[in-house]
């Protein structure tokens, strides 16, 4: 852990935006199914960086990165490694830019990406200046759906945080709404940061000068309303439109703007802890991935499009597959404090659950967010392995991963940023 001082109640605080629009032709990640490469730029891929003291979270929309992609950004950083965090917003409309995962990557456009979350961080250190932060958070947004349990009602709510100068002029905003970025479906191939391309424009042209930044939430079992395999397909996708991308991004802006905010400090001091940890995986198939791979290729002689573009994603997993691979992985946790709010950075697509079990342990306003440094799939709270699905039984594949993280994972994520969390304290 390392720690910094500031005045009380004041940070230093830049923020900056970088921008990349990936050509036509680039492949897109998000949906097995969807096979065919981009077709053009609806909203610029952007990279965001926010400098507080001598910390820096990093946004980028894309789907999800590799841990080693994140390794060499932070590593490449003018800060230490472990004050950096990077979190993907998990747009399901942005580029291939995993390696081994989620349909491979685009090696030049990584590279870019790369050196853009270097020039995007340079420039929000280089434009600190002092800063007070404000926090709040309101219910009732009524966009987010459990995916998995459409019975059951979920309100999370919007969180946001402001920095403002001395002037009160906003210099950045980070906004929390645990909902997947996936209202635009796999039909789509305009490359966008889905609906939360469009809260930020509207948080930034209501503070002009401003830079927004979006975190994803554990929204692994939170959509806006339709079942995870309803991405099997590239039709049935009604309402999955820019249109409502836009809606949706405009209302959830909307709630920010009418969230009241209040000042919130406690000691002065901005801090930062990593912690990488072992989880578990643990396979739940009963035969051999050979003998799924010729299960699939029999039913992929009659399925539609959609559906044999997904089985033959699968059988390059059963291909890729080998005796005594590594069943366990190495996953990095993060928490900031900045002054009295604390964020925390859990890898791969936490659910809803996770969130709830690490503020319910904590005193004060916390923010956690999945698909940060590192995204390897999906993990499920233990009582959710029961009921079986996509997260549990076949997101494994099209990440590219030999199995699912084993129950009790989440858990051990939540343990992990509690005992950093009491060590920022």
């Amino acid at each position: 852990m390392s720690t910094s001082h500031a005045g009380q109640g004041v940070m230093r605080v830049g923020a900056a935006v970088v921008e990349i629009s990936p050509p036509a032709g680039t492949p897109m990640a998000g949906f097995a199914a969807r096979t065919e490469p981009s077709t053009g730029v609806h909203d610029p891929l952007t990279v965001r960086a926010l400098a507080v003291d001598d910390t820096c979270w990093i946004t980028v929309d894309v789907c999800g990165l590799h841990e080693d992609t994140c390794t060499r950004i932070a590593h490449g950083l003018p800060l230490m490694p472990e004050r950096v965090a990077i979190t993907a917003t998990h747009t399901h409309a942005g580029p291939c830019v995993m390696p081994g995962r989620l349909g491979g990557h685009d090696p030049l456009l990584l590279e870019e990406i790369v050196s853009a979350c270097r020039e995007a961080t340079e420039a929000a250190v280089a434009s600190q200046r002092p800063a007070t932060l404000q926090y709040g958070q309101s219910r009732g947004v009524d966009v987010a759906r459990n995916r998995r349990h459409p019975e059951r009602e979920v309100d999370p709510p919007v969180q946001v945080a402001t920095f403002s100068d001395a002037r009160g002029q906003v210099l950045a905003w980070i906004v929390l709404y645990p909902c997947h970025p996936v209202v635009l479906g796999p039909e789509n191939r305009l490359i966008s940061g889905d609906y939360p391309a469009f809260t930020r424009s509207v948080l930034e042209e209501h503070s002009p000068g401003s830079v927004a930044l979006f975190l994803p939430g554990t929204a692994g079992d939170i959509n806006s309303g339709h079942p995870a395999d309803a991405s099997y397909t590239l039709s049935g996708s009604a309402g999955r439109t820019m249109e409502q991308a836009r809606k949706i991004g405009e209302h959830v802006a909307a709630s920010v703007l009418g969230t009241p905010l209040l000042p919130i400090s406690d000691s002065g001091m901005t801090s930062a802890a990593r912690r990488t940890i072992s989880v578990a995986m643990n396979s739940r198939d009963a035969v051999s991935p050979a003998e799924l791979s010729r299960q699939w290729e029999a039913e992929a002689v009659s399925a539609d499009p959609g559906r044999r573009s997904l089985l033959n994603a699968w059988k390059q997993w059963a291909m890729d597959r080998s005796p005594g691979e590594e069943m366990s992985w190495r996953a990095p946790v993060s928490a900031f404090n900045w002054q009295g709010l604390t964020l925390v950075g859990l890898p791969g697509e936490p659910f809803l659950a996770t969130t709830e079990a690490i503020t319910s342990e904590v005193e004060g306003p916390v923010l956690v967010t999945g698909y940060t440094n590192g995204c390897p799939g999906y993990f499920p709270t233990a009582d959710e392995y029961g009921f079986g699905g996509y997260e549990v039984e076949d997101a494994h594949r099209y990440y590219g991963m030999p199995a699912p993280f084993a129950p009790g994972s989440a858990e051990t994520l939540v343990q992990a940023a509690l005992e950093l969390m009491g060590e920022l304290q």
